[in-house]
């Protein structure tokens, strides 16, 4: 049975099945970004629905949908602590509540840690585990402990409370070791060094969820408990500068890259720097971009690594070279594998593309440097993958795929990739 063009009978039949369950899910999910969208703000104890809460809760949602199509090759407790932390996730993303908050928070990532540990294919996962122990969760007590101090002095957990403290200097120190360890959560530099180690070692499953969704609680919680120093201490003008240095370095280290989870693991974080950007240069009005930008990168970076997963149960490899061959070997799978490329270069019209051309906007106003960064920023991010594309597009080799699962999975990519092109027509 093959599964070279669309000549297969029962492949086609198969798709067809899975696609249409997915344009389902698709207009329900339509449906529900319209009518969700409609609400801007409404509180309800420890709970908001705000414009950011709702951009990264249909991230995650759209990111959990995309995993329902690839379960049937994993195992019962993965199932369980996916589905865990992505509901951990969206409590987290509405959440006001400072030690809720942190509650929620690591219920979001430690499942993702224990299945680092368990389920892991990869030899080296014990000291993959080690460094995402050491940066993300061997902070998570210091966190808790700055959080009951903050509440003793504000006299409550609710963050609105929590304003009162930068008048203080003990309260105004709160707030930057807060910032200081959720930074080292998104991660920006210098504290970049686990996401690599830690993408190539991991499962796919747990590498969409990190680059989907981890990564932006990280800047939620900079945001949520440290908005009111944001862009005059955490994201200052001078360390925003060395993150988009850096972002150009980690683009440098991505071209020479064969690994593909580690090659879309240095692209997360040359773009996760545009995000703290955002928040450094724009007006109030305009923060919000940040989290929309947030939820196009974690589409697009989820269903990259959905592909990466679809390839690597065919070939067995993440090599570019090896992946070639069987991208090359099938129509549809090189017109998903060029669709991906083109949501990670941000081309129009992704959600992206839109966000940072008014992000520079409006970093040009504020420096020469900042908008000279950005312009070799939009040059590298758009180089790298379309130098990807000429690569795999070139050279074209014949290797029959089985169907069985790879029909399911190819469907759950073309479902984020349909969103990644249309969600601009929704914001």
């Amino acid at each position: 049975m093959g599964f070279q063009k669309f000549d297969s009978f029962s492949g086609g039949l198969g798709f067809l099945f899975v696609f249409i369950l997915g344009f389902v899910l698709s207009c329900i999910s339509f449906l529900g970004v319209w009518l969700v969208g409609s609400v801007y703000c409404v509180e309800s104890g420890i709970f908001v629905l705000d414009s950011v809460g709702f951009y990264l809760s249909l991230l995650s949602f759209f990111l959990g949908v995309s995993l329902l199509y690839g379960l049937g090759g994993l195992s019962f407790i993965s199932k369980v602590m996916l589905l865990v932390s992505v509901f951990f996730s969206v409590l987290c993303y509405c959440c006001i509540h400072a030690l809720w908050f942190w509650v929620f928070y690591e219920m979001s990532i430690l499942p993702l840690l224990f299945l680092l540990i368990v389920e892991s294919p990869y030899s080296e996962r014990f000291i993959a585990s080690w460094y995402l122990l050491g940066y993300v969760v061997l902070t998570s007590l210091p966190m808790l402990l700055c959080i009951f101090y903050g509440a003793a002095l504000s006299g409550g957990y609710y963050l609105q409370s929590w304003s009162s403290l930068i008048s203080g200097g003990c309260g105004f120190m709160v707030f930057l070791l807060l910032s200081f360890m959720f930074i080292t959560k998104i991660p920006l530099p210098p504290f970049h060094v686990w996401l690599p180690i830690v993408h190539a070692e991991a499962s796919s499953p747990v590498s969409m969820c990190l680059s989907g969704y981890i990564m932006k609680l990280g800047l939620l919680g900079v945001c949520r408990f440290s908005f009111y120093i944001l862009s005059d201490y955490v994201f200052s003008f001078w360390y925003v500068v060395l993150c988009l240095g850096f972002s150009v370095l980690f683009f440098m280290s991505a071209s020479r890259e064969l690994d593909g989870k580690r090659w879309l693991a240095f692209l997360s974080l040359s773009h996760i720097s545009i995000s703290s950007l955002c928040l450094c240069v724009s007006s109030y009005d305009v923060a919000s971009v940040s989290f929309l930008y947030c939820l196009g990168h974690g589409l697009s970076a989820g269903v990259t690594f959905l592909l990466l997963w679809l390839v690597y149960e065919v070939s067995g490899s993440r090599n570019w070279e090896i992946l070639k061959y069987c991208l090359s070997s099938s129509l549809l799978l090189r017109v998903l594998s060029v669709s991906c490329m083109c949501t990670v270069a941000s081309i129009p019209p992704m959600v992206q593309f839109f966000s940072e051309v008014l992000i520079l906007c409006e970093g040009g106003y504020v420096s020469v440097v900042v908008g000279v960064l950005m312009f070799l920023y939009l040059f590298m991010s758009g180089l790298i993958p379309m130098f990807l594309v000429g690569s795999l597009l070139s050279r074209h080799y014949s290797i029959s795929f089985g169907v069985g699962s790879v029909v399911s999975m190819s469907c759950g990519v073309v479902f984020l990739v349909v969103w990644c092109y249309i969600l601009f027509l929704v914001f």
